[in-house]
């Protein structure tokens, strides 16, 4: 029983702690990019810049959760993705995937492993899939730098006017070479076209029908 009254006592300090320090560091609104709201804030580990993108489209959710997780085709919207695929699959909803991005010279192409999980509200509708560094599942290879510390989270809300908003947060450290400043001067430029390209491909989607969704 003490055991027990001190994991509750130590999860509700830890919920306390997460949220003293998200109102110590609220997110600044960046700009509005062509109807993307980009809105950043300093990690305090790192020193780099975390990101959160939001959006709205017009279409289903269907279609918006069948784009995102049709994994041979990330690299057609996802800014300088030039490799993509599923390292292991656990489930409809969760799994292990690989990705490799170009980066411009003289810079070496970075790469990720992330595991994956998606979950739907069952009265919002609303749909998250939050993904985390699993670096370690595979060996790193030679000339492309492995990008270990990596958050993200998508939230994709269906709205009552048949609109659906996208969030997107990202934290991450590209590591390597490339200085602190440099990274956060252009944090922001590849998640945008990231976004714009995803909303160019939304209307391949239209007839989508997403096993696990319910709308």
């Amino acid at each position: 029983m003490k055991c027990l009254t001190m994991l509750l006592w130590l999860s509700a300090c830890l919920a306390l702690s997460n949220t003293i320090t998200a109102q110590n560091n609220p997110w600044k609104f960046r700009h509005d990019h062509n109807g993307v709201q980009v809105y950043t804030r300093k990690d305090s580990a790192t020193g780099i810049l975390e990101l959160k993108l939001r959006t709205e489209v017009r279409a289903s959710l269907n279609a918006v959760v069948a784009l995102a997780t049709d994994i041979p085709n990330l690299k057609n919207w996802a800014y300088r993705l030039k490799e993509s695929h599923l390292v292991r699959g656990v489930n409809e909803t969760e799994g292990y995937l690989y990705m490799r991005t170009d980066f411009p010279l003289p810079f070496s192409d970075r790469d990720m492993v992330v595991h994956y999980v998606m979950k739907q509200d069952p009265n919002t509708k609303q749909v998250t899939s939050v993904s985390k560094s699993a670096h370690h599942l595979i060996p790193e290879k030679e000339g492309v730098v492995r990008i270990k510390i990596l958050e993200t989270k998508w939230t994709y809300t269906p709205l009552p006017s048949g609109l659906v908003r996208l969030e997107y947060q990202l934290k991450s450290d590209p590591a390597g070479n490339i200085p602190k400043w440099l990274v956060n001067l252009a944090a922001d430029d590849g998640p945008v076209k990231s976004i714009m390209g995803l909303k160019q491909q939304l209307g391949k989607y239209e007839k989508a029908n997403v096993g696990f969704l319910r709308e």
